[in-house]
């Protein structure tokens, strides 16, 4: 079997890479660099963006507590025993005139 494997017309070339080490180098520092440069970018988008979620949720906490607020105020407004305030600036009506509408002159333009 020995013989019959090794008088195979078959040659193997070895598979070699010819280039400069150099150029391996630098072309590996250079995407280290740029993906570092792409992660701090990314980093300072996501900040600012956390950064503008937390100081929208403290404007929407705060108009919510002012909206309750606003809601019991306008409560206490309506409420029936105000009525008594409301009435005291009133004047009380001597006499009542009524219009009076031409039956000829019901609608106008």
């Amino acid at each position: 079997m020995k013989s019959l494997v090794s008088s195979l017309p078959v040659s193997v070339v070895p598979f070699r890479l010819n280039f400069n080490l150099k150029f391996l180098w630098f072309f590996l520092i250079l995407v280290i660099f740029s993906l570092l440069a792409v992660c701090v970018f990314q980093l300072n988008a996501y900040t600012s963006q956390v950064y503008l979620i937390s100081s929208y949720e403290r404007q929407l906490n705060y108009l919510n507590q002012e909206n309750k607020t606003l809601e019991i105020n306008f409560s206490k407004a309506n409420s029936l025993v105000n009525v008594g305030n409301y009435v005291q600036n009133f004047e009380k009506a001597d006499r009542i005139e009524y219009l009076r509408v031409l039956q000829s002159t019901a609608l106008a333009k």
